[in-house]
């Protein structure tokens, strides 16, 4: 259930960062928007990790290479993500990056990329991503 949580309100919260970084980037531009955002992020997250006192962040320098490109990543999501909300709006922008987000998940775990265990596709996964994309043809009108 601890996971369900998190994951309705880690959406919760990408909405809200979709529409902020949107607004924002109209009066600054989209990299300054994206940086300042990435910045902003450093921040909340540096100071999370200093009240949490765990002292696990000395482990991370065991961290692989080929991982630490998830926070460069993070740039060009930000940046694609403005950039969509904008041409788009904000519903049809999380519809395509929910759809993106799952086509891609269900193919790592299908193929165990990155370490992840591998899971058998099926057709009702298939099938319910192609109903996700009706769902949005439905919802652009």
């Amino acid at each position: 259930m601890r996971g369900v949580l998190f994951a309705i309100s880690g959406g919760f919260f990408l909405t809200l960062q979709s529409v902020a970084n949107a607004r924002i980037s109209s009066s600054i531009g989209t990299w300054q928007a994206a940086t300042l955002t990435q910045l902003t992020g450093f921040v909340v997250a540096l100071m999370i990790m200093l009240l949490v006192r765990d002292r696990t962040y000395i482990h991370m320098r065991r961290v692989e290479p080929l991982y630490l490109s998830g926070g460069a990543f993070a740039a060009f999501i930000l940046f694609s993500n403005m950039t969509a909300v904008h041409e788009l709006g904000v519903t049809l922008t999380i519809s395509l990056f929910l759809i993106a987000q799952l086509a891609l998940a269900l193919v790592i775990d299908w193929r165990g990329w990155f370490g992840m265990l591998r899971r058998d596709l099926n057709r009702t996964q298939l099938l319910g991503v192609v109903m996700m994309i009706v769902g949005i043809l439905v919802l652009k009108g």
